[in-house]
């Protein structure tokens, strides 16, 4: 394939392009590309052993492209005509699908099924017609193939992310249009041979793992659409003569500044991290500020080792640290005794939120009757026998552990031993709570009294080990927001007092007037 085929067969990809629909449509596909995913390879190796697989995912995550390339080995193995959409089937051919695979489960039936899926479509059936379905699924069960797309990062393996942009992006042959314009001085070249480097292919698995860090979700199109636009910007060869040709940019044109605003969703995401709008270092003669804005982007794709640092994202560097960490053995850290810097702020983070910043020597729950209507607040304050834990998303007790996967969050947990069974009470850290987090560490943050959604869920926490663990507390802080002279806040401490003689105890409560 020439270079001049190369652009004309990648601009059909880029999400702007007229005939992006038609290159997408599973009947119309590009031939010349393909590539297998480890879920292929997985579903290929345990295929004598699967009888079903359910992939769930949006349009474009890649579940059409799997059936296509493994269909045949299907077809030998003894599986069924699959079903390609869930979500189109009528609700009694819904029912009717949910039973048959109720019947494979317990062993009832020989058949073997592929299921294409929404997985909130199909797990809102599941539970209307077998409410202990899903938890068979997810069971990690040999003889099930489970990918819910939603949660795949195609940036976390740096192999795989690395082999996607070679095989998508390579060409053979040069451009045999010596007579063009900009045959000496090419984009497309330029671009391809350097995002085809190793820290051009990094830089580009930084931006879409930041996506996904950040909470987004980047599909298969997706991401063949992002490869498409870095090289050709939505242009072939045609379009971009005339331009240059009229006086336009060529510059413009190049890899870098992919971080330009576009209408496009995807790519607003990237122009939202542009390193040109954070403030830092760049090498050469700086005279404009466009100049300062090409020079900041270029620098991002040649820096491996700050290019979290460089992308425009509040904490970005600190969450991925974090993440990076709690993948490490044996996933679980003491929150009490932690050594990790981060971790520390952002324990320091949840005290001054939860405690108002009074104190950030133990647990503060603050929870008030609705009846006091905020004038009147009482905060608990618990010891260090509440053994909390910082831990990995996935952790559960009595279960091993994915060394895999690198999730998007994290955990701060209760562990709940009732003596029958174990259990962890977690608070989900994704990237928006850890970021309002270390804001709250930093003092970045104003009213300490004004509520929010990452409030609420913090107290919830706390509420949760309350109920679990009764008297885990010690005092109890009245505080009046509307004081005169005849009120003050006063606290209540249970006092614990052990007889030297008899060894018999008793406690009593104290009350303090507080400053």
């Amino acid at each position: 394939m020439t270079l001049y085929d190369k652009v004309n067969l990648l601009v059909r990809y880029c999400a702007q392009h007229q005939s992006h629909g038609f290159m997408m449509d599973e009947r119309n596909t590009d031939n010349s590309f393909h590539i297998s995913l480890p879920q292929e390879e997985e579903i290929r190796s345990r295929i004598e052993k699967i009888r079903v697989i359910l992939l769930t995912g949006e349009a474009g995550d890649g579940k059409s492209r799997i059936l296509r390339s493994v269909g045949p080995l299907l077809a030998d193995n003894g599986f069924g005509e699959p079903c390609r959409d869930f979500s189109a089937l009528s609700e009694e051919k819904k029912k009717e699908l949910i039973l048959r695979l109720r019947e494979v489960l317990d062993g009832k039936s020989a058949e073997k099924l592929m299921i294409l899926a929404n997985v909130g479509v199909f797990t809102q059936t599941a539970i209307r017609y077998d409410i202990r379905l899903m938890e068979e699924l997810t069971d990690g069960r040999e003889d099930v193939f489970l990918c819910n797309f939603e949660h795949r990062n195609l940036a976390e393996d740096q192999a795989v992310f690395r082999h996607i942009v070679s095989r998508f992006l390579c060409y053979d042959q040069p451009c045999a249009n010596t007579d063009c314009i900009c045959f000496a001085d090419c984009a497309y070249r330029t671009n391809i041979a350097k995002l085809l480097t190793d820290s051009g292919m990094e830089g580009l698995r930084v931006i879409c793992n930041a996506v996904y860090l950040t909470g987004g979700h980047l599909t298969f199109r997706e991401l063949l659409s992002l490869l498409a636009y870095a090289v050709t910007f939505g242009q072939d060869c045609g379009q971009r003569v005339r331009g240059i040709a009229e006086g336009g940019d060529a510059e413009h044109f190049l890899y870098y500044n992919i971080f330009e605003q576009s209408q496009d969703a995807l790519l607003r995401k990237v122009a939202e991290m542009d390193p040109a709008l954070k403030r830092g270092p760049c090498g050469g003669e700086i005279r404009t500020i466009r100049e300062y804005i090409r020079a900041r982007r270029r620098e991002f794709f040649e820096h491996q080792e700050r290019q979290y640092e460089m992308l425009r994202v509040d904490y970005l560097p600190e969450f991925y640290a974090v993440l990076g960490y709690m993948n490490q053995r044996p996933y679980h850290y003491d929150a009490s005794r932690d050594t990790n810097e981060i971790l520390r702020m952002l324990k320091r983070g949840i005290n001054k939120m939860s405690s108002q910043g009074r104190s950030d020597a133990g647990l503060v729950v603050t929870d008030t009757p609705p009846i006091f209507d905020g004038r009147i607040r009482m905060e608990f304050l618990g010891l260090a026998d509440v053994a909390l834990i910082w831990n990995r998303y996935d952790l559960r007790a009595g279960q091993a552990a994915d060394a895999g996967r690198l999730w998007n969050r994290f955990c701060l947990s209760y562990m709940v031993n009732t003596g029958q069974q174990k259990e962890l009470l977690s608070l989900v850290i994704d990237y928006r709570l850890f970021r309002y987090l270390m804001m709250c560490s930093q003092d970045y943050f104003m009213n300490r009294n004004a509520s929010s959604t990452e409030e609420n869920a913090v107290s919830t926490f706390y509420r949760k080990i309350l109920q679990q663990k009764e008297q885990i507390y010690s005092s109890i802080v009245i505080r009046f927001e509307e004081k005169s002279e005849e009120i003050c806040d006063f606290s209540l401490h249970v006092h614990e007092e052990e007889d030297f003689f008899s060894g018999e105890t008793s406690q009593s409560i104290r009350i303090r007037k507080e400053d």
